[in-house]
């Protein structure tokens, strides 16, 4: 019973045309550990192999080549997960510009199929199919999306008169390109969408008066820019609708305790949802997270070594847990 209610909160049925908030619901789960053990709290931070999910522009953070990948055992343990969550992406910078390649995949097996008992007129029949439990065996699903993520770096600094410094801005831009592809039950769907976003990062110098006061960022991501439409080869088709997600974080520097502080706030305006999280990082190398998405409490821990990095976050649910393992490899490192 518990497969058949994920299937019914992560995938959206084969409607006829309409638009829906939850028809590409996969891709709103978060990708990877980072992220979510903060609680998703993360369009303002984004600066890893992840952004092209959280904030399109973070890509343009990345100085090297980055391979990541991750594996999530939605709701259910680790040996035995009700759905599989997986991601791969790949990151560079070409001549000023960032490009990221990344591919999301989110299947369900096993879901059981069921007569609909509005075929049969008999109360007596539907009454025994009911107890009897009879069905029709069990079909899968499986939801595709490739990203083609394109960000750039503006930098330029804002004069603040009165004798005052100029006050440095970073301003990187991005965009996603995603191909989406859908399968159930034996039908497919697909479409195409598009994705911006951009950050305003400045040192928090210019609010507190302090040179080791850290910096303060402002994220926007605006998700399905163009109304993404979603077509199946039963001449059906779902529209997603434009949505944004935007938030703010501070980081600073924290000398007493070796190692810096980012707290982070989001705001999803699809849903009203609120999203708060915390990241302490001891001398570039352990990180411990916490964090609440709209409903749950979020914990995680990351490592760095010298040529690649590792997350773990838990997310607890009514529908069971989240455990999510990433990891990225720095090649430039690896290949010297």
């Amino acid at each position: 019973m518990r497969r058949v209610l994920i299937f019914l909160s992560l995938c959206a049925s084969l409607a006829v045309a309409q638009t829906t908030s939850y028809t590409n619901s996969f891709l709103e789960i978060p990708v990877g550990a980072r992220g979510l053990g903060m609680g998703d709290a993360f369009v303002s931070l984004a600066n890893d192999a992840t952004a092209f999910h959280y904030n399109p522009a973070g890509t343009a953070l990345i100085d090297t080549r980055i391979l990541s990948m991750m594996y999530s055992s939605q709701y259910g343990s680790l040996a035995a997960p009700l759905a599989n969550f997986f991601f791969l992406g790949y990151a560079q910078n070409l001549q000023g510009l960032n490009v990221s390649v990344d591919w999301v995949r989110l299947s369900v097996d096993n879901i059981p199929a069921a007569p609909d008992l509005t075929f049969y007129d008999s109360p007596a029949e539907r009454e025994y199919l009911v107890k009897t439990g009879k069905g029709l065996g069990s079909f899968s699903s499986a939801d595709d999306a490739v990203y083609l993520n394109l960000s750039k770096m503006y930098r330029f600094n804002f004069g603040l008169g009165w004798s005052l410094p100029n006050l440095p801005i970073d301003f990187p831009v991005g965009i996603n390109f995603k191909l989406i592809h859908r399968m159930l039950d034996g039908h497919a769907a697909s479409g195409v969408g598009i994705d911006g976003g951009f950050m305003i990062r400045v040192p928090a110098w210019s609010f507190f008066e302090s040179g080791k006061s850290g910096r303060i960022s402002f994220g926007m991501n605006i998700r399905d820019i163009t109304d993404t439409r979603i077509a199946w080869d039963t001449q059906n088709s779902e529209l997603v609708p434009r949505s944004a997600l935007w938030g703010f974080s501070y980081e600073m520097p924290v000398e007493i305790l070796e190692g810096e502080i980012a707290l982070a706030y989001n705001r999803d305006n699809q849903y009203g949802d609120d999203s708060f999280g915390g990241e302490y990082v001891y001398n570039k190398l352990l990180s411990l997270r916490v964090g609440k998405d709209s409903a749950s409490l979020t914990v995680g821990a990351g490592i760095s070594l010298d040529f690649m990095h590792v997350d773990y976050a838990f997310l607890a649910q009514s529908l069971g847990n989240v455990n999510r393992v990433s990891a990225s490899f720095y090649l430039d490192k690896i290949f010297k």
